[in-house]
C-alpha cells in the first residue's frame, strides 16, 4: 500500500543532509515573516481566541503575543496568522502551501515537547516532502480543487509522527487519518466574497495534530487510501528523485495569490513608462486556471483582494509592489485602483496554459491608443528558476516586521534566523516570538 510504503520512508530518515536543512531554515524564515505580517488581522485574532476555547493553554508559543497554548492551540494560531495573507510559501509541484501548516505545527510540538533545533529542521523537510509527494501525484489539472487543506494534515501527521519516534505503522496509520478527514471545502477555488476559511490550512493543521495522537494510541484509518488510480505511485514513491522538495520551495514577495504574481511583475517592469490615466485597455494573458479566482475589481475586503487579478495588477501599476507587501484594508479605498482594474481583461493564451501548474507565467500587453506595451514573464520572482535568496527572505521580514514591531524586534528576529541557520540553535528564535515587543 502506498500510505504504508511512505510513512516506511518517513520512519526510516535519520540526519538530513545540509542543503535539505538549510531549505528547511529558509521555509522557517518565510513563515515567521508572513505571520508577522498577519498575526494582527481579524481573521488571526479570531482564530487565536477560538483556539483557547478549543484546546487550551500549554507550553508552546502563539507568535508574536505574551500567550501560551497547546500544541494545537499554537499551530492553529500560528498557522491562521501565517495564512491569512496569502504571502507564505508554495510548491509548484504541489500547486498550494505547505509551509504555513508544517512549520507552525512543528515548532508548537518541539518546543513542548522539549526537542532540539536539528529534530525541528529534519521534521520540517519530512513534513514537506510528504505532504508536496501527495499533492504532486494528483492530476492536478483535473481535480476539483486545488486547495491545500487536502493534503498538508497528511504532512503534519507525518512530521508530528517521526518527531515523537512513532512507528512506520503508527505514522500510516495517522497520515491515513488525517488523508480521510481532510478538508472538503464546499466552496471549490474561491468565491466572490471574501473570507476567512481561504485553503483551509489551519484546520488541515489540526486534524493532522489529532490524527497523529489518535495512532499514536492504537486509531486506524484507511490505509490504503493512496492505492486509487487518482495517484500516481512513481511520485509517492520517489518524490522529485534527487533532492527534497522543501529545496524547491517558491516564496512570494506580494501577499496574493501565485497566480498574479506574473502579471504583476510584468506590470512592474513597465511601469515607469507608462501614464496610466491614459490607458485604454491592460489585456493580461494567462492560464485557464486564473479565470477561477474571485477578479473582483472592487473587492470589499483583503481577502477578496487577494484573488483578483485585475485589483492586484492595477495596484502595482499605480503604487509599486510595496502596497502589496501586504495587501492592506488602505489599499480598498483607492478608488484609482479599482478605475484602473475595470480596464484590465484576462484572456487564456494556450501557450501559457499548456504550462500550468509547472509554471504560472502570464502575458501583459498596455494599450494606449495606438501604442502598445508588452512584457512576458514566464516565472514570477521567489520561484526556484528566478529565486529570492536569503538576504530577499530576510528583506521580506524587515518589510513585514518593522512597521509592526519596530528596528530592535525585527533585529532580533534576523539574529535568532541566522542562528537557526548557523548552529541549528531553535532557542533564540522561540525568544523572540514568544511575545511582540
Amino acid at each position: 500500500m502506498q500510505n504504508v510504503n511512505l510513512a516506511e520512508w518517513v520512519a526510516s530518515v535519520g540526519a538530513i543532509p545540509a542543503p535539505t536543512k538549510l531549505a528547511a531554515v529558509r521555509v522557517v524564515a518565510d513563515a515567521v515573516a508572513a505571520a508577522a505580517a498577519g498575526h494582527n488581522l481579524p481573521g488571526a485574532v479570531a482564530a487565536r481566541n477560538a483556539a483557547f476555547d478549543l484546546w487550551g493553554t500549554g507550553d508552546a508559543d502563539i507568535w508574536f503575543t505574551a500567550h501560551k497554548g497547546a500544541v494545537s492551540t499554537a499551530a492553529f494560531s500560528n498557522a491562521m496568522a501565517t495564512c491569512i495573507l496569502d504571502l507564505d510559501d508554495g510548491h509548484r509541484a504541489a500547486a498550494g502551501h505547505p509551509g504555513a501548516a508544517v512549520v507552525p505545527a512543528v515548532i508548537a510540538a518541539v518546543q513542548s515537547w522539549g526537542l532540539s533545533g536539528e529534530r525541528a529542521l529534519s521534521a520540517i523537510a519530512i513534513g514537506y516532502e510528504v505532504g508536496v509527494r501527495i499533492a504532486a501525484s494528483r492530476d492536478l489539472r483535473r481535480i476539483d480543487t486545488l486547495i491545500s487543506g487536502r493534503w498538508c494534515g497528511q504532512a503534519v501527521a507525518a512530521a508530528l509522527g517521526w518527531l515523537r519516534g512513532d512507528s512506520a505503522h503508527q505514522i500510516a496509520e495517522a497520515m491515513a487519518v488525517a488523508g480521510a478527514i481532510a478538508p472538503h471545502m464546499v466552496v471549490a477555488e474561491y468565491t466572490e466574497v471574501g473570507n476567512h476559511t481561504k485553503e483551509a490550512i489551519p484546520f488541515s493543521v489540526a486534524n493532522g495534530i489529532a490524527a497523529s495522537r489518535l495512532a499514536s494510541q492504537g486509531f486506524k484509518g484507511p490505509l490504503d487510501i493512496l492505492d486509487a488510480d487518482d495517484y500516481d505511485a512513481g511520485i509517492l514513491r520517489n518524490g522529485q528523485g534527487a533532492g527534497w522538495y522543501v529545496e524547491t520551495t517558491y516564496f512570494k514577495p506580494y501577499s496574493c495569490c501565485r497566480w498574479i504574481h506574473a502579471p504583476i511583475d510584468a506590470i512592474l517592469k513597465v511601469r515607469e513608462n507608462a501614464n496610466w490615466a491614459d490607458v485604454d485597455e491592460i489585456e493580461v494573458e494567462t492560464f485557464e486556471r486564473t479565470l477561477s479566482l474571485n477578479n473582483q475589481t472592487q473587492p470589499k475586503d483583503v481577502q477578496a483582494a487577494q484573488y483578483s487579478t485585475p485589483f492586484c495588477v492595477a495596484a502595482a501599476a499605480l503604487h509599486g509592489q510595496e502596497c502589496l507587501q501586504p495587501l492592506s484594508e488602505g489599499t480598498l479605498q483607492d478608488t484609482r485602483i479599482s478605475k484602473l482594474a475595470e480596464k484590465v481583461r484576462l484572456t487564456v493564451a494556450p501557450d501559457l496554459d499548456a504550462m500550468f501548474p509547472a509554471s504560472v507565467p502570464s502575458r501583459v500587453r498596455i494599450k494606449f491608443g495606438s501604442e502598445l506595451l508588452e512584457r512576458e514573464v514566464l516565472a514570477p520572482k521567489g520561484e526556484p528558476s528566478n529565486p529570492m535568496n536569503w538576504n530577499d527572505l530576510i528583506a521580506k521580514l524587515q518589510v513585514a516586521a518593522m512597521p509592526r514591531f519596530g528596528l530592535s524586534k525585527c533585529e532580533g528576529l534576523i539574529a535568532a534566523l541566522t542562528a537557526l541557520r548557523d548552529h541549528a540553535d531553535l532557542q533564540p528564535l522561540l525568544s523572540q516570538l514568544s511575545d511582540g515587543k
